[in-house]
């Protein structure tokens, strides 16, 4: 009994013995230091259809074990915007041994331009449908980093409060996932339900939201089209109404070398007196 208690000592003396052996032999063999990326081009100015081959581009990586590991360098993440069309790209690259370098620089794009709400029908709405009012219904984003982002529009409408026919306030508002944000102030026509307010003709624009740089001139007759009774859409290149372009009023609100949201007004009278007003947003960029 007393042989085999010593047996088992020693073996486990033996065992410590080789566990604190092999533990020494593993840390000094352990790859503990990180690759290094290098980099011939502080920034990079890319197109925004450029793919990610494009962003790695002037970068190498070395590891004192594994060797060129350029080849896996990876973008690990894109910042918001700095500033107008500029980014920080951060890189980053593993060794077997999951050590790890990153690496920063900046990214210019050279034909990025921010995010836009186009409308495409009249935010005209009527007085008996409030309950299921959506000004979203007809508007569009174009972005060229997302594409089509219209689902992200969020409307925010004050403190108001509709309780009869007329023109409310609002702001329609998109970002981008650079944090780039499109903010157009708008109005929305409530009108009432009756026959007589179905009979009116609406003048109908090939556009409602129209953006143009500063001290650039444009024809807002051009974007006038035709009229609207109701869901009917009468153009005046078909000549079946008795309504012409110079029967409409445009009343311009628009400072053409100030930057800032105006709005257009195109007005029709008819004989019987029933005016009805469609507006054209401009937002006029630096």
């Amino acid at each position: 009994m007393k042989k085999i208690r010593i047996a088992v000592i020693a073996l486990f003396v033996v065992a410590v013995a080789a566990f604190g052996a092999f533990t020494v032999w593993s840390n000094l063999d352990k790859d503990e230091t990180p690759p290094v990326i290098e980099c011939t081009q502080e920034s990079i100015k890319v197109s925004v259809k450029d793919d990610e081959s494009v962003l790695l581009e002037g970068l190498t990586a070395h590891d004192d074990v594994d060797g060129d590991l350029t080849d896996s360098i990876r973008v690990s993440s894109i910042s918001h915007f700095a500033e107008q069309g500029k980014r920080t790209i951060e890189y980053v690259v593993f060794d077997k041994a999951n050590n790890f370098a990153t690496y920063k620089r900046t990214l210019q794009y050279t034909d990025y331009e921010p995010p836009r709400i186009y409308l495409d029908t009249p935010l005209r709405f009527s007085a008996s449908d409030l309950q299921k009012l959506d000004p979203t219904v007809g508007m569009r984003v174009e972005d060229v980093l997302d594409g089509d982002i219209a689902n992200k529009i969020r409307i925010s409408y004050g403190s108001m409060y509709i309780q009869e026919p007329g023109f409310y306030k609002i702001t329609a508002q998109v970002s981008n996932s650079a944090g780039d944000t499109c903010s157009v102030p708008l109005e929305i026509n409530i009108v009432d339900s009756s026959s007589s307010e179905s009979q009116k003709y609406y003048p109908m624009l090939s556009d409602y939201i129209i953006y143009m740089k500063a001290g650039e001139a444009i024809n807002l007759n051009t974007y006038l089209i035709g009229v609207m009774r109701g869901n009917q859409e009468y153009k005046f290149s078909d000549g079946m109404i008795n309504v012409s372009r110079s029967d409409i009023a445009i009343i311009n609100h628009v400072d053409f070398d100030t930057p800032g949201t105006y709005t257009v007004d195109y007005s029709y009278t008819s004989s019987s007196g029933g005016t009805a007003v469609t507006k054209l947003v401009v937002v006029v960029e630096e």
